[in-house]
């Protein structure tokens, strides 16, 4: 194997589904280790072809390690590694709040190491992934990991890691906000009388639609504008999403103020 993967959660699957569909031959390079029996099992089923572990392979040696579990996990994993005495080219985490500081303090090994957040639309090919590594950075080792995040979407190198965990807050947790606005919006269209699939679609659509439009415009309020006629039925809308007490950008800011922070707190104890 020349790759391992530890953990296998929704992200850890993501990158291995994406990994395989883009290198047929990844499926005889790539190792898993998932500690939970059902979901090894399940995940042996799936991808028949890659090797599932219980535990770190004793004196693994590879060109890169991934780490996909959760950052509560991280310290007890990094003693069974480096228990394991492994060796491998590349580190790279996708862990939140983990800084390139902790991990080359509890990862034994010479290796270079990188730090990416992916985010939930990776699993399609269309994800958000930012990444950063400490200079010097080898740049056939920096090639190779942009190369593998490149199949999961949209790469960004950042400048600086202190932008990781507003990075996590924006565009990782990001889907499940707009989900949930997604929600509510198929919702009120159900509640008016349009069937569940017409409400679904509506949405979509119109969302898509929007997407679209500000892809090649960069004047958001002149978009808004465009859209809210004077004394029509978008202007009575945003008045209720902008008022004092019911303001839709005080209570997203705050929210994604409440993200950064607990990735932040995630990364304390790393």
């Amino acid at each position: 194997m020349k790759i391992l993967i530890i953990g296998a959660g929704k992200m850890g699957e993501a990158v291995l589904k994406r990994w395989l569909q883009n290198n047929s031959e990844f499926k005889k390079e790539i190792g898993v280790v998932e500690i939970n029996n059902k979901k090894r099992n399940t995940l042996k089923k799936k991808y028949a072809d890659v090797e599932f572990n219980k535990e770190i392979p004793d004196f693994w040696t590879g060109y890169l390690l991934l780490f996909a579990i959760k950052p509560q996990t991280f310290l007890d994993v990094a003693k069974e590694i480096n228990s394991k005495k492994i060796t491998t080219k590349i580190v790279l985490s996708i862990m939140a709040g983990v800084t390139l500081r902790s991990l080359k303090k509890r990862i034994h090994c010479k290796a270079t190491f990188f730090r990416a957040m992916p985010n939930l639309a990776s699993n399609i090919g269309m994800g958000v992934t930012g990444v950063f590594s400490r200079k010097p950075t080898i740049p056939k080792y920096k090639k190779k990991v942009e190369q593998l995040l490149n199949s999961l979407g949209w790469v960004y190198w950042i400048k600086s890691e202190k932008l990781f965990d507003p990075l996590t807050a924006i565009s990782g947790s990001g889907p499940a906000y707009v989900f949930l606005f997604l929600q509510i919006m198929i919702n009120s269209a159900k509640s008016f009388g349009f069937s569940d699939k017409t409400s679904k679609q509506l949405v979509l659509k119109t969302i898509k639609g929007a997407s679209e439009i500000l892809e090649n415009n960069n004047n958001i309020d002149a978009l808004i504008s465009d859209v809210a006629s004077p004394g029509g039925t978008t202007e009575a809308a945003l008045k209720i999403l902008t008022k004092n007490n019911t303001n839709l950008m005080i209570i997203l800011n705050k929210a994604i103020l409440e993200a950064y922070k607990r990735s932040k707190k995630l990364g304390e104890n790393a």
